[in-house]
């Protein structure tokens, strides 16, 4: 499995709701993503200041996006930013409904306005950019982009996923694994975390730990197309190494 389909996977099925999964404080799957971000307070004060002709257009925007249709948000987040530039967090939710349509450039303009508006004081479009350039295969970039996302809000699931994927796609795979095990510690039932820790140890050749990982994110997603490719590398492992123990014990 690509970096490119990580990252698509990981963006349809936690970023459905960009506004409730990173740029908010709640419960995702029952674990809390993070700290609100410092200045979710001057949010509150920008969406004070638009029209309501704004912020109903910003609100239909979101509540599109949340139930997948994101071509039909895209004018959505024009109208509200037109109403009011200076909204990041539209740049934000524009850039994930882009991201979602495949459009890599667009969303990666948006993120990258929101991340100007703040002065990169806001981590969701930090986030936003790693996955761009994960994506992108610019994979250097994405970790430096999602570390310093991480440092403005570092109890998030969200950066700590998208980091180990950036540096198992550089190879980095003890680091990409720390990754993801803190990704875990954050949000428990992250099936995807799970997978991409699989990809880790049959990288390393590790199957006992590769069987673990698979029987983990398998409890978690059943009925997925991934969830058929796991299912089978995992009877595929245990096969091979009910072989290797037969074929060992014959031996003695």
């Amino acid at each position: 499995m690509s970096i490119s389909r990580f990252t698509t996977l990981f963006v349809t099925t936690f970023l459905i709701s960009p506004v409730a999964c990173l740029a908010q404080s709640q419960f995702t799957a029952g674990v809390k993503e993070s700290a609100a971000p410092r200045n979710e307070a001057i949010v509150s004060v920008q969406e004070l200041r638009m029209s309501d002709k704004g912020r109903k257009a910003f609100a239909k925007g979101a509540a599109l996006l949340e139930k997948g249709d994101a071509a039909a948000s895209l004018a959505y987040f024009d109208q509200a930013i037109e109403e009011f530039p200076g909204f990041y967090k539209a740049y934000y939710d524009l850039g994930v409904a882009h991201f979602r349509l495949g459009h890599t450039v667009e969303a990666e303009q948006a993120f990258q306005k929101s991340i100007n508006l703040t002065g990169g004081g806001y981590a969701p479009p930090e986030f936003g950019m790693g996955m761009v350039l994960c994506e992108t295969q610019e994979l250097e970039k994405a970790e430096t982009v999602l570390q310093r996302g991480l440092d403005l809000e570092p109890g998030s699931a969200t950066g700590k996923y998208f980091l180990g994927l950036a540096q198992f796609g550089l190879n980095h795979l003890v680091e990409a694994e720390r990754s993801l095990r803190q990704a875990l510690l954050r949000r428990a039932n992250f099936p995807q975390a799970y997978l991409l820790l699989a990809r880790i140890h049959q990288r390393q050749n590790n199957s006992p730990a590769l069987v673990e990982d698979l029987q983990e994110y398998l409890k978690l997603d059943r009925h997925s197309s991934d969830s058929k490719q796991a299912r089978a590398l995992l009877e595929q492992t245990q096969q091979t190494r009910n072989q290797q123990a037969s074929s060992a014990h014959q031996q003695y």
